[in-house]
């Protein structure tokens, strides 16, 4: 697995071992789930401590790619519905693994690695989620979620996270309080896409927000699944996941630390956990071929060039993280990418 070492926050790299999951509340089943769909989505970055939004709201269209196929499953989805099921046989159906009302967590990094078949290039272009919303009690507030790829993993020695790439704001309006259950969604980028984690092993970021994604909000957390390779995870799901995550709860302020790295093995099924969701994407195809710039069929350092000499003059083409934006991110994008194929 790649990772970069870069920080959110300057001076917290000190090497971590992961605390043990009994730190945390003990988990909790949930079974009532809600269907929402979000508004509007957005491109945005999340630098220097901040969202960023690189890209206009735009309506949100619903389901447009039939094509795609799931290439990670921390969902718990094996008939690929979008749906929650007893995937792996933990006799649960659509109930759901939480740390009950009293707990926050404003950002959640869990280990990824994709089906070893994702067409890397191609990108994720779907995703299926689910949280509770606290908030503020038993109102309404405002809902946005974010969601971020990247290189960088806690299951490397507690790695903080990178935000190598752009990702999506997801605008679902206003939400209650404490429904009574928790939210689910399908989200299907339609154009687009979170770019996937060099040689398809990294992690992803699920942030909480309101106003429009410009604050954390009040109180949510991620629900909670395992992958295929966990003890009663979904054997026929795709991709895996490891034990170690990075929560927002230690304070809560929208940015990880050494000390908010934990191990989610509680011995339930399946085990251990991981903040739920699932991404899909395509198959086949070559994931290398994105790093051949000159399109001779062999990845070497004449690709390397041929990249520069683009990257130089900032022409789009060299824009490998998709944000429409050619920068020193691109650069360290191709670089990765490159020396993972050659």
């Amino acid at each position: 697995m790649k990772a970069k070492n870069l920080c959110l926050c300057a001076g917290l790299c000190a090497a971590s071992v992961a605390v043990a999951g009994g730190d945390k509340p003990a988990p909790q089943l949930l079974g009532n789930s809600i269907n929402v769909q979000p508004v509007k989505i957005a491109k945005a970055r999340y630098e220097n401590g901040q969202v960023v939004r690189v890209g206009d709201w735009m309506d949100y269209g619903g389901t447009t790619r039939a094509a795609t196929v799931r290439v990670f499953d921390c969902f718990g989805d094996s008939n690929s519905d979008g749906f929650m099921d007893d995937a792996g046989g933990c006799s649960l159906s659509s109930s759901r693994w939480w740390f009950g009302t009293g707990y926050c967590n404003g950002f959640a990094t869990n280990d990824m690695t994709l089906d070893p078949n994702t067409d890397l290039a191609a990108g994720l272009s779907r995703i299926d989620l689910a949280w509770y919303w606290t908030c503020g009690g038993f109102g309404t507030e405002q809902c946005v979620i974010g969601v971020w790829t990247q290189d960088s993993s806690p299951e490397n020695g507690c790695e903080l996270d990178s935000f190598d790439y752009s990702g999506w704001l997801l605008n679902y309006g206003t939400l209650s309080c404490n429904p009574g259950g928790y939210y689910y969604s399908n989200v299907d980028l339609g154009t687009g896409t979170w770019p996937a984690p060099t040689g398809g092993a990294g992690s992803y970021v699920i942030g909480f927000l309101t106003s429009s994604g410009a604050a954390l909000a009040t109180c949510a957390q991620p629900m909670l699944w395992g992958s295929p390779n966990n003890t009663g995870g979904d054997p026929n799901g795709p991709g895996a996941q490891g034990p170690a995550e990075l929560d927002d709860d230690n304070p809560l302020d929208g940015s990880h630390t050494t000390s908010e790295c934990y191990t989610l093995a509680f011995g339930v099924c399946p085990d251990p956990l991981g903040a739920m969701a699932q991404f899909w994407g395509e198959t086949g195809g070559d994931p290398c071929a994105a790093y051949d710039c000159d399109n001779n069929g062999v990845v070497d350092t004449r690709d390397f060039s041929c990249f520069f000499n683009l990257w130089v003059p900032k022409n789009i083409a060299a824009d490998c993280d998709g944000n429409g934006v050619v920068d020193t991110r691109d650069f360290t994008c191709f670089l990765n990418g490159w020396n993972s194929c050659r």
